[in-house]
């Protein structure tokens, strides 16, 4: 059985800048159109924890827990193309990219002869925002490989910052790419269908975003560009009072953490989302496929055990700690 190659989508950029926020609206757009979506999720640790949400309104998810497509889940990016295209007749497909992944690596998965025949690059669309001068190496550096790789540079959260500082963002954005169509946005708000229109420009013929056939670095040294993502299963219901504590006591070298947990004597389910320079949200969620509580730590330099053991130490009595 022949297939004709679905487009392929890229979502990537800066942690914390606003993707699952876009990849929504898209998923909106599409479901409007009576596409069936296939959803990709690239996530940092070995449980998912936007897919989800992404599930209320694709086709299909797919989750490829890990972070880093380059070190250890291109094979895992071609089985997912291939299940949701087959298996369940994705006639679209997004990848979400963590904020850890190089989409470079992606791009090169993704255009595997056999993968090819399954899915066509459509467009690496990178939303990124404004980042503390503080940002990491790893994360600088996934940064940078997004705006190097974007078709679409899709700039965020315009209204926080003054316009001097906006302005001297966006043109050294302009000056890593000057190829990519910009967009300038406020909660990732811009209409689906003009992103995802055809350039009314005309491209230059030899690759610009991406520089094929340069030989790539081995993995052991694209590796130190990305962080350590840790996966904490919780077994129990925290104590409200002692996990806010704890919250207080993450270190600056810990750059996102998130996840689902509930509280004793509290029936909801709750979303946690950390990310720096420290700005941590707890928020009731429903959601038609519950996850099992478990928290993804990310970031390096830190004492991962000690905050490990400090946190299962927020559960409640009488749960079993792993």
């Amino acid at each position: 059985m022949t297939f004709t190659p679905a487009p392929f989508y890229i979502l990537c950029g800066s942690l914390g800048a606003g993707k699952t926020t876009l990849l929504m609206r898209l998923l909106e757009h599409w479901k409007a159109q009576g596409r069936r979506t296939g959803v990709l999720m690239n996530e940092a640790g070995s449980v998912s924890i936007d897919g989800p949400r992404a599930g209320t309104l694709a086709e299909q998810v797919m989750n490829l827990a890990g972070g880093c497509v380059c070190c250890d889940t291109k094979e895992d990016l071609s089985w997912g193309i291939a299940q949701l295209v087959r298996d369940h007749g994705s006639d679209v497909l997004i990848l979400e990219c963590s904020g850890l992944a190089d989409p470079a690596e992606v791009i090169d998965a993704v255009t595997d002869a056999y993968t090819a025949r399954l899915a066509s690059l459509e467009r690496v669309i990178a939303l990124l925002h404004p980042v503390s001068t503080e940002e990491s190496h790893s994360s600088a550096y996934v940064t940078t490989q997004a705006i190097r790789c974007a078709d679409e540079l899709i700039l965020n959260k315009r209204d926080l910052y003054v316009p001097g500082h906006w302005e001297r963002f966006r043109a050294g954005i302009v000056e890593q790419n000057p190829y990519a169509r910009l967009w300038e946005t406020s909660h990732a708000r811009l209409d689906a269908a003009d992103l995802l229109a055809p350039h009314q420009t005309t491209k230059p013929t030899a690759p610009t975003n991406m520089l094929f056939g340069k030989p790539h670095t081995s993995s052991r040294q694209r590796a130190a560009y990305h962080p350590i993502a840790t996966t904490v299963p919780l077994p129990g219901p925290l104590n409200r009072r002692r996990f806010l504590a704890w919250i207080k006591t993450i270190p600056k070298e810990l750059e996102r953490a998130k996840g689902y947990l509930r509280f004793g004597s509290e029936p909801e389910l709750q979303e946690f989302q950390y990310a720096l320079p420290g700005q941590a949200t707890i928020t009731p969620v429903t959601l038609l496929d519950e996850p099992k509580p478990v928290l993804v730590l990310i970031g390096r330099g830190y004492d991962v055990e000690r905050l490990k053991t400090d946190l299962l130490a927020t559960v409640e009595a009488g749960a079993e700690t792993p």
